[in-house]
């Protein structure tokens, strides 16, 4: 079975559908926001392997920090 790829509206990172717990966020879009859990990134390729998420940040997210 192929992971669906979704796109985060935040980040407009893609990501796969099943490991984030909101449909239009990325997982850590939704773990900076909302507090849901965060993947355990492991990048390879500029992706991590397990989320598919590319690193990317809004401006309102690197604002947070």
């Amino acid at each position: 079975m192929k992971d669906e790829i979704m796109r985060c509206d935040e980040c407009q990172s893609e990501y796969f559908r099943h490991s984030s717990k909101m449909e239009a966020l990325c997982p850590e879009c939704a773990y900076l926001l909302y507090g849901y859990k965060n993947c355990k990134h492991h990048f390879q390729n500029q992706r991590c392997l397990h989320c598919y998420w590319d690193g990317s940040q809004s401006e309102y997210i690197r604002s947070m920090n």
